[in-house]
């Protein structure tokens, strides 16, 4: 499944230079050493299990919680896979990169890690929470059919999401990549961080500019000007997209489901969700059968 996914031609996907996905069986059943070169960036992200490659010759030994870049033009080698092996995968075209990336900082960002070999890096849990979510959302934009043809702004943005991401992870880990973060970059990271970690408890802006010692006014203000969007905005599209991947699962109830993300009842649940997507969410799960 991984070799197939890395040789896909990306300009013939209905999104075109971006794939993602999110694999649950990617054993893969004949593995060797014969190297194939990467036509894409691709972003690999273990959910669990384990996974050995070569990398542009270098040794690489994946397991639970850990990132890497696989770099264009990159020689790669599967060597071995766990049969338990779990991963988020996205790949992306130069072309993609640079017509979706709304600052120079970030375009700055992804001609770094598309240009070099920086190994793994080892996620703590909060990062692994963040990048995981990230994954999720761009997932969930990208292969919903209802809303792929409307969703263009939204995978610009998740996508900047994610390279803010990268840029924020890789410069702790490389010594010669220098980030220069505004002070409202800063704030919109450590937001986010925050959001991915209690958006199910926790709906209200106050709750998170009070974290973050700021005004809820302020953090509205430098969250739209930084991410295209207010706070209460990208909270509430986080809720739907958790809400839409749960309700794929046909073992939980809407009634648990709306306890799980934090709503008083189930029906304000309904409520809030046929606001964003038009239907019930036991219509929706209907949907998702035929």
């Amino acid at each position: 499944m991984i070799m197939t996914l890395l040789h896909i031609d990306l300009n013939e996907l209905p999104v075109k230079g971006l794939d993602v996905q999110i694999l649950n069986e990617c054993t893969i059943k004949k593995v060797g050493h014969k190297a194939f070169l990467i036509s894409n960036t691709a972003v690999l992200l273990i959910k669990s299990g384990s996974l050995r490659i070569s990398f542009r010759d270098v040794f690489l030994e994946l397991f639970a919680h850990d990132l890497v870049v696989l770099s264009k033009g990159g020689a790669l080698v599967i060597l071995e896979t766990d049969p338990q092996l779990k991963l988020f995968y996205l790949s992306f075209s130069t072309a993609f990169a640079i017509e979706n990336c709304n600052k120079q900082a970030l375009l700055n960002a992804f001609y770094f890690l598309s240009g070099k070999s920086i190994g793994k890096v080892s996620l703590d849990l909060k990062s692994y929470l963040v990048v995981s979510l990230i994954y999720k959302l761009m997932y969930q934009v990208n292969s919903d059919k209802a809303i792929r043809h409307v969703a263009t702004e939204l995978q610009r943005i998740s996508f900047n999401l994610f390279l803010y991401e990268l840029r924020c992870i890789y410069g702790y880990f490389v010594s010669d990549y220098h980030l220069s973060f505004t002070r409202n970059e800063n704030l919109t990271i450590q937001f986010l961080n925050i959001l991915a970690i209690h958006f199910k408890e926790q709906h209200r802006v106050q709750f998170y500019a009070g974290v973050l010692y700021v005004t809820a006014g302020y953090l509205n203000k430098v969250v739209k000007q930084t991410a295209g969007k207010p706070v209460k905005r990208i909270l509430e599209e986080t809720l739907i997209m958790e809400a839409k991947n749960r309700l794929d699962d046909d073992q939980i109830t809407i009634n648990r489901l709306s306890e799980e993300l934090g709503f008083n009842s189930p029906s304000s649940f309904s409520t809030f969700f046929k606001k964003h997507v038009g239907i019930a969410p036991s219509v929706y799960r209907s949907s998702l059968s035929k």
